[in-house]
């Protein structure tokens, strides 16, 4: 008497991609919408410190905790293949990540304050500015950018190429980090927020789809998440550094409109190298 392959087993009973990603998705929103009732409740609507911290920690173990079930569970592979590498290269794409956002952003900024359509103004001490950036750097680390991207650019992208081409993959990861972010934010925020919302996660989901291809790396993509963030909430939402500026619709185009727009090419600079956007890229056992 024969028996099937347990390789094959295993295959015969997985869930299909689009149900795998429909849990995972779900239970990230449903997670975040958790951790935000049960903040605001101990804290109350402001985001104190504290609340920050507590949420970003929270963000990183729900990630973690779902990423790593469902792709020992649902997809019987190993966490290692979604494109965490590690030692130096996960440190150089993480920096060069970081640098394909900030590289243009600082260009699009030195034209408009050269040019005179944009004065800043940082009411802090250089210790204190340096103190702001740090805490930022690592509050938005673990709230945001490695919990996010760990989701989306890993276990979500990597799923899509399995079952098609990565271009495309791109595109269907960037929906649906459309629809998370959107809903997470009107259910939270209001219907006010809808088209903003909408507008901003589909452009930032296909930015960092393009790098994550580009690189073949969930670092780089983390690493331009967390620059993007940080600058972001340090000078347009004023967290823990009081910042002015004379016209903030100017800031944002100078510098994330410029670096929406430029990020991928720059990336192209950065790893250089024949990207696969066509071939799906199987999502096989190792050593099977």
């Amino acid at each position: 008497m024969t028996h099937p392959d347990r390789g094959q087993v295993s295959e015969a009973v997985r869930l299909p991609v689009a149900a795998r990603l429909a849990v995972v998705v779900t239970g990230a929103l449903l997670g975040w919408l958790g951790i935000a009732a049960l903040t605001t409740r101990v804290w109350g609507e402001g985001l104190s410190l504290a609340r920050h911290a507590v949420s970003a920690v929270a963000a990183l173990i729900v990630a973690g905790v779902l990423v790593v079930a469902a792709r020992r569970l649902l997809d019987r592979r190993p966490v290692g293949t979604l494109g965490l590498s590690g030692g130096r290269r996960a440190v150089r794409d993480l920096v060069s990540g970081a640098l394909s956002w900030l590289v243009p952003a600082a260009v699009g900024l030195a034209v408009a304050l050269a040019a005179g359509w944009l004065r800043i103004e940082i009411d802090a001490t250089l210790a204190e500015t340096v103190g702001a950036v740090l805490l930022l750097v690592v509050l938005v680390l673990v709230y945001e950018a490695f919990p996010e991207e760990l989701l989306f650019r890993g276990y979500v992208y990597r799923n899509l190429t399995a079952a098609m081409a990565p271009w495309l993959a791109v595109l269907v990861q960037a929906l649906l980090f459309m629809l998370f972010g959107t809903a997470l934010w009107v259910i939270t925020e209001g219907w006010g927020v809808l088209l903003e919302r909408l507008v901003l996660f589909l452009g930032m989901g296909v930015v960092v789809g393009c790098i994550r291809l580009i690189s073949g790396s969930v670092w780089a993509t983390v690493g331009w998440h967390l620059a993007f963030q940080v600058v972001m909430q340090l000078v347009v939402s004023g967290q823990y550094l009081e910042v002015t500026v004379s016209d903030e619709t100017v800031f944002v185009v100078a510098t994330a409109v410029v670096a929406f727009a430029t990020s991928p090419t720059v990336a192209g600079f950065l790893w250089p190298g024949k990207e696969n956007w066509t071939r799906p890229e199987p999502d096989v056992v190792p050593g099977r």
